[in-house]
């Protein structure tokens, strides 16, 4: 049995029997990441593994990273609770499946990515915010930059500042590395625009 078999094996038996609609969504993430990966000349096999397993421990307990996450990785999820399923849901691949360092990354990272992320990272990230699931504007518009313009690093910016102001909108206060990475690819945006232009 290929480690992603296993992987899509393991959400289905977490969730088959409640929360269907985010098991819909890890299905949706896995086709997107596939695509891509396929795209981009990424291993499909490691991006459909990081694919099923990235929202594997959405609903767990945050107590559960107590002796799990480092001291410094919990304080930070204490201010930002949405990273605490992304480091779990990591730390649970590694658990469960495997060690391979780029998969366990593009799980830990696909809430916002990080600076200076691999390829398959930075598919993680993006197909989670553009899978067909997902049906607010924001992500409509970057499902249509990165399938019909094949724009992964406008995709990404976009998608960035969608968030960002997302949480704005909530009274909420972005992370710092999220602005940090929107920033990297709005320069990646610019660069890829001078480069067109010189052409």
């Amino acid at each position: 049995m290929l480690l992603s078999d296993k992987a899509k094996a393991l959400v289905i038996e977490k969730y088959k029997d409640s929360h269907k609609h985010r098991l819909a969504h890890i299905f949706g993430v896995a086709e997107m990441a596939e695509y891509l990966a396929i795209k981009y000349g990424v291993d499909k096999e490691k991006a459909l593994i990081a694919a099923y397993m990235h929202d594997y421990s959405k609903y767990d307990d945050p107590k559960e990273a107590i002796g799990i996450l480092k001291d410094e990785e919990i304080k930070e999820c204490e201010s930002y609770p949405f990273l605490y399923h992304a480091y779990l849901s990591a730390e649970n691949y590694k658990k469960l499946l495997g060690n391979d360092l780029d998969i366990y990354n593009a799980i830990k990272y696909h809430v916002f990515g990080r600076e200076n992320m691999s390829i398959l990272e930075a598919i993680i990230m993006i197909a989670d915010y553009t899978e067909k699931n997902r049906t607010y504007p924001s992500c409509i518009e970057c499902r249509k930059i990165l399938v019909e313009d094949n724009d992964l690093n406008l995709a990404i910016y976009k998608s960035l500042e969608g968030m960002i102001e997302f949480a704005k909108r909530e009274g909420l206060k972005p992370h710092p590395k999220q602005v940090l990475v929107m920033e990297e690819y709005k320069r990646k945006v610019e660069e890829d625009v001078a480069r067109r232009n010189n052409r």
